[in-house]
């Protein structure tokens, strides 16, 4: 039987009986149109960027409809992204939210019907990639798929310069180390105090692109953790 997770709870947990998995969903590019005046026809720009994507699930499941219902919904409805996995596609993970209504169709009083419809951030992660890895000297990673951005944690002592192909990040005071979220973009001790006052940024955050990126470092660094975030669409 299939199941899908959300938030690090499977859909079994509530006896769920998933009827038929999501579409395959290609996220829509986000373009910008321009009108110039008096140019006839718009100008496309590609931001780069992807909306969000709608991931639907056809479920029953047995038993009391209103009670179940209940505890499904308070299972469901989270603040924030959280990720969503599931055994038709068990090597990726997604991040989501649930916005919709649970509205519940009832199965002769004896069992429960609907969708639950998941907002999705486009990309499809890659559970390898979350996988962390410490460098203790200048490395190249390649990237067989989309630019990914990784969190970089950096060790060592005093002040340093993290170089990520293109980007650099200035660190002053390292401490116990400083997190790179890219995805974030932000930055905290490892503690998980804010460190963005700590950097200063040359070209952005870190991206690992796709292909091969040169790492490398100077000053008080030691080593790197990196988990590189990989994701396709």
């Amino acid at each position: 039987m299939n199941t899908f997770t959300f938030n690090g709870t499977a859909s079994s947990t509530y006896g769920i009986i998933v009827e038929h998995r999501p579409a395959y969903v290609f996220p829509k590019r986000v373009i910008e149109a321009i009108n110039i005046p008096g140019r006839s026809g718009d100008i496309f720009f590609d931001t780069g960027a992807y909306n969000n994507v709608t991931l639907t699930y056809q479920i029953a499941y047995k038993g009391t409809v209103r009670a179940n219902a209940r505890s499904i919904a308070n299972w469901l409805y989270q603040n924030d992204y959280c990720e969503l996995e599931d055994t038709y596609d068990p090597n990726y993970f997604r991040k989501a939210i649930y916005v919709s209504p649970l509205s519940v169709a009832d199965v002769l009083n004896a069992a429960g019907r609907c969708n639950i419809s998941f907002n999705a951030k486009p990309q499809r992660y890659l559970k390898t990639g979350k996988t962390v890895t410490t460098y203790s000297t200048s490395t190249s990673l390649t990237n067989d798929y989309e630019d990914a951005l990784p969190i970089i944690t950096v060790n060592g002592s005093g002040n340093g310069v993290l170089t990520v192909g293109g980007a650099s990040v200035t660190i002053t005071d390292i401490g116990a180390g400083i997190v790179i979220d890219s995805e974030a973009q932000n930055a905290q001790t490892v503690g998980g105090q804010n460190a963005n006052g700590q950097i200063s940024l040359s070209g952005g955050f870190p991206v690992l692109e796709n292909g091969s990126t040169l790492i490398s470092w100077t000053g008080g660094i030691t080593d790197i953790e990196v988990q590189p975030n990989w994701w396709s669409l």
